[in-house]
């Protein structure tokens, strides 16, 4: 009983937030923007917002790189966590993300961001989405019940110009999953996987890695990165304790990092690493994940895959999937069981990594070529042109 109280607080907090949320949304930001429209948009600048780091994410690292190169292009960056600000310090900062906004010609952002869907954006300023996953593996956005609240009023990725994906097989999801036109849905790859063919990014992960966790050398490297469960206010993970309990069994020869999605570390303790997850990629020899798109990303080091899936299900009756996860190349777990024997076998995890795991790349990543970034600043300078919805 109490346990049902406390989910039903925690459901009129979520509520109360959103409702705030849609208010500031629909009334305040607008008239900011309307205020700040009036004057002329700065040409060749370029913003870079994201409300849900309090500095640069790792989404925009390469694209903030390459930009750089090119003085024409004048950057502005605006970054904040709306989980770590209170009610006060968010205004300040959409407030200050309107006035920049109004006057921008180009937005770019990696998530959903609310106030750039609060108005109807001048003719002029273009927006690129980012987005923060490769590949299209469980369902999002629009096309489940568990992402965007049923009383949300407004549409999420209004005023969208550029969605980058990983692939053209990602498309039509990703256009379905947000309500924006396919045409919009453009494969020039996702910038932050650029990162991840550089050879200095490598180095320094690694040596980070075996700095803080030096007892890690001369063992297997277990990255477990599942994603959450339920919405993102509410987050959830399955299967933490048979993790901890198959790493202690194989403590000797296996050393197992433990990263719970950003919204699950908000209600479950559990991970063991401060190194986010993109910069534990390189020195880790296996991904355990689930339903989480990190997948994708460890395919470009063709690293072994093994699904630890106990609610499989639930999962998929609940928020179901784009791809068929029996096509996903991996290995598959269902208990605690099962994931110690996986892992105690180096010789078939590492025979999984074969003609059907290539296929399943290119599929999936065609576009993930290391020069995606490149391929997005040309939308940016004027010689790609934006696609018209």
């Amino acid at each position: 009983m109490k346990k049902k109280a406390g989910s039903v607080q925690v459901n009129i907090r979520l509520f109360i937030r959103q409702l705030i949320k849609m208010g500031f949304q629909q009334i305040l930001l607008p008239a900011v923007y309307r205020l700040f429209a009036s004057g002329p948009i700065r040409r060749g600048s370029v913003l870079l917002a994201d409300a849900h780091h309090s500095r640069r994410p790792f989404s925009m690292l390469a694209l903030r790189r390459e930009l750089k190169r090119h003085p024409s292009l004048k950057v502005t960056e605006l970054y904040w966590d709306t989980a770590e600000c209170g009610p006060l310090e968010n205004l300040r900062h959409m407030l200050h993300f309107m006035k920049l906004y109004a006057q921008a010609e180009n937005v770019v952002i990696c998530d959903n961001f609310l106030p750039v869907a609060s108005c109807n954006r001048r003719k002029g300023t273009r927006v690129i989405q980012l987005w923060h996953a490769c590949g299209a593996l469980k369902k999002f956005g629009y096309d489940t019940t568990e992402d965007i609240p049923a009383f949300y009023k407004g549409e999420v990725a209004k005023n969208w110009d550029l969605v980058t994906v990983s692939a053209p097989l990602s498309r039509p999801h990703f256009a379905s999953a947000m309500h924006v036109p396919v045409s919009c849905v453009v494969p020039t790859g996702v910038s932050r996987t650029d990162l991840y063919y550089r050879k200095d990014f490598n180095e320094t992960c690694r040596r980070q890695f075996f700095k803080e966790c030096p007892e890690a050398k001369g063992k297997t490297v277990v990255l477990w990165a599942p994603t959450f469960r339920g919405n993102p206010g509410q987050a959830q993970t399955a299967g933490l304790e048979a993790v901890q309990r198959a790493a202690k069994a194989l403590e000797k020869t296996h050393y197992f990092i433990i990263r719970l999605h950003p919204h699950a570390q908000h209600h479950t303790a559990g991970t063991n690493c401060s190194i986010p997850t993109e910069r534990l990629l390189p020195a880790a020899d296996v991904l355990i994940t689930d339903y989480s798109s990190v997948l994708f990303d460890a395919m470009i080091y063709r690293m072994p895959l093994v699904l630890f899936v106990p609610d499989l299900s639930d999962y998929e009756d609940k928020r179901g999937f784009y791809t068929d996860l029996r096509k996903v190349p991996a290995h598959f777990a269902g208990n605690e069981e099962e994931l110690t024997a996986l892992l105690s076998d180096k010789e078939k995890l590492t025979a999984g990594v074969g003609s059907a795991y290539t296929q399943f790349f290119e599929e999936n990543m065609s576009a993930c070529d290391g020069h995606a970034t490149d391929r997005i600043i040309r939308y940016l300078t004027g010689e790609t042109p934006f696609p018209e919805a």
